[in-house]
C-alpha cells in the first residue's frame, strides 16, 4: 500500500468520525422548539441515535494507522455488520417507539452479541501490540465478516419490512389516524436503508481501501442529510398547549371517564350512522362528538381496536344486515350502501376484520 494512499484512507475515516460525533452531539443536545417539551413522543429513538453515532470512535485505530492489517479489518467489520446493525436499531427504535412496540429489543440483543464480541475483540487487537488477526488468517477474517454480515442483513431486512408494513397500513387506511405515524418519513428511511445496505456490501466485497474510503465519505454525507431531516419531527399530533378553535372540539378534562367519550363516539358513529359515510375520518367524529382528535385517537387505540377496525367492522355488519332486509339487492349495492368504496375493499376488509359486536 502506498503511504500517501494510506493517509488519504485515514483522512476519510477521520472525516467520517468527526461527522458522526457532531451528529451525536446535535442529536442529544439540540431539540427544536416547541417539540423539546415532549421529547419522548417526538424523538423516541434519540438515545439510540446518539449511541450509534458515538460508536464511530471504534474507527480511531484505522484513522490513525490505516496501513495496519488489523485496523483495515476493523474498518471493514464496522461497515458491514456493524453499520447495518445500526440501521436496524435506528428503524426499530424510532418507528417501534411510534408504534409503542418494544418486543424488538430481545431479538436485537441476541443478534448484537456476536457483532459486539467480534467488533470489540478486533478493536483490542488493533490497538494492542502483537499478532495481527487480519494478516494471520485472512480466510477466517473474511468468513467471519460475511457470516456476521448475512445475519445482520437479514435482521435489517426484517426490520425494514416491518416498517414498510406499518407505513402501508397507515398510508392505505383512509379511516385511521395518520397523524401519529410519519408515513413519508418511513418511506424516506426505507430508501436510505436500502441504498446504504448496497454501499456496505459493495465496500465489503470490493475489499479495497479506496472503495471503503468512498463508502465512508458517502455515509458521512448521508448522515448529515439524515440529521437535517430528523431534527424536525414528522409526527403531527398537537402539543398539549395547543387549543383547537372555539366551537370545533374540546379536550377531555383530566380524569374524565372513558365511558362518557365512548358513549359520544357510539352516538355519532353508530346511532347517527356516520360509518356509512365512505369518506369518514377521525376528525369528522371529533368535530361531531365535541372531543379532540388526539383524545379520540387514544380511545380508539386503547378500547376499540383502532379507528379503521371499528368503523369497517360496523360496515361489514351492515352489509349482512342490508342483504337480509333487501333479499333482491346485489352484493355490490349492499357494499356501496354500507360505506365501502368497492367490493374489492369489502372482500379484503371482511377477511382481515371480525365483525364488532355492539350489543
Amino acid at each position: 500500500m502506498v503511504i500517501s494512499g494510506a493517509y488519504l484512507f485515514g483522512l476519510a475515516a477521520t472525516v467520517f468520525i468527526a461527522v458522526s460525533l457532531t451528529i451525536a452531539a446535535v442529536r442529544w443536545f439540540h431539540l427544536c422548539r416547541p417539540y423539546d417539551r415532549k421529547p419522548r413522543y417526538y424523538y423516541p429513538g434519540r438515545p439510540y441515535v446518539t449511541g450509534i453515532y458515538l460508536n464511530a470512535l471504534l474507527l480511531l485505530p484505522y484513522a490513525l494507522h490505516p496501513e495496519s492489517a488489523d485496523a483495515w479489518y476493523l474498518a471493514r467489520l464496522y461497515f458491514l455488520p456493524v453499520t447495518i446493525f445500526h440501521f436496524t436499531i435506528l428503524q426499530l427504535s424510532y418507528f417501534g417507539g411510534v408504534m409503542q412496540w418494544k418486543k424488538w429489543q430481545g431479538p436485537i440483543l441476541i443478534v448484537s452479541l456476536p457483532v459486539m464480541i467480534a467488533m470489540l475483540a478486533t478493536f483490542v487487537l488493533a490497538v494492542w501490540p502483537g499478532e495481527q488477526v487480519g494478516s494471520l488468517s485472512p480466510a477466517l477474517s473474511r468468513a467471519t465478516l460475511f457470516v456476521l454480515g448475512i445475519i445482520v442483513t437479514g435482521a435489517c431486512i426484517a426490520a425494514t419490512a416491518l416498517v414498510l408494513s406499518w407505513a402501508k397500513r397507515f398510508d392505505a387506511d383512509d379511516f385511521s389516524n395518520q397523524a401519529d405515524f410519519p408515513v413519508t418519513s418511513a418511506r424516506r428511511w426505507i430508501v436510505m436503508v436500502i441504498v446504504n445496505l448496497v454501499l456496505c456490501w459493495v465496500g465489503a466485497i470490493a475489499a479495497r481501501p479506496g472503495v471503503l474510503a468512498g463508502v465512508m465519505l458517502l455515509f458521512a454525507a448521508s448522515s448529515v442529510l439524515f440529521i437535517i431531516t430528523a431534527l424536525h419531527p414528522h409526527r403531527r399530533e398537537p402539543l398539549e398547549e395547543e387549543v383547537p378553535e372555539e366551537g370545533k372540539s374540546r379536550r377531555a378534562p383530566a380524569g374524565k371517564k372513558h365511558q362518557e367519550i365512548l358513549q359520544a363516539v357510539h352516538q355519532v358513529v353508530v346511532e347517527q350512522e356516520a360509518y356509512l359515510d365512505a369518506h369518514l375520518t377521525i376528525q369528522d367524529v371529533a368535530d361531531r362528538s365535541g372531543y379532540s382528535r388526539s383524545a379520540l385517537s387514544s380511545l380508539f387505540k386503547a378500547e376499540l381496536g383502532g379507528f379503521f377496525s371499528y368503523v369497517n367492522g360496523l360496515r361489514v355488519q351492515h352489509v349482512d344486515a342490508y342483504l337480509q332486509e333487501h333479499p333482491s339487492a346485489t352484493l355490490q349495492e349492499a357494499v356501496l350502501e354500507s360505506g365501502f368504496n368497492s367490493r374489492q375493499v369489502y372482500y379484503k376488509v371482511s377477511k382481515e376484520l371480525k365483525p364488532i359486536n355492539n350489543q
